[in-house]
């Protein structure tokens, strides 16, 4: 018997409906609409723009930067690649990994792990700039 593929609109419905219930109460999204980058604002910069910490499944980020915010990621379940400028970390449950403002990085994962990233200052779409890798 041939296994079905999960589509697109089931993987999002999975995922957020697993963040909204480790999560209750917090905003949860996909957050460009392709079905491949959930956040779920569990410290939203709208409370306080110094910080912020989200827990996210990424299944393939878009490659950016940030010109000011120093991210933080902290692998709490699964494992995933981290891409920054020419380089591949490979980071499993419990690693940490610190990205400087002006890296370009994005992440990939099987879509089953939970990395927890804190932004300092918080997150504000002026300081997310997308790039061709």
């Amino acid at each position: 018997m041939m296994s079905m593929e999960e589509t697109t609109e089931k993987r999002v419905e999975r995922v957020l409906k697993l963040l909204k219930e480790k999560y209750p109460g917090k905003d949860c999204y996909d957050l460009d609409g392709r079905g491949l980058h959930f956040v779920c604002e569990v410290e939203p910069v709208s409370e306080h723009p110094e910080y912020d910490t989200a827990v996210e499944v990424i299944i393939k980020s878009k490659a950016h930067r940030h010109l000011k915010m120093t991210q933080r990621y902290t692998v709490l379940s699964g494992s995933m690649e981290l891409h920054v400028d020419d380089e591949v970390i490979r980071l499993d449950k419990g690693d940490k990994y610190v990205i400087a403002p002006g890296k370009v990085h994005w992440a990939t994962s099987d879509g089953k792990s939970l990395v927890e990233l804190n932004s300092v200052p918080g997150w504000t779409k002026e300081d997310h700039i997308f790039v061709d890798v």
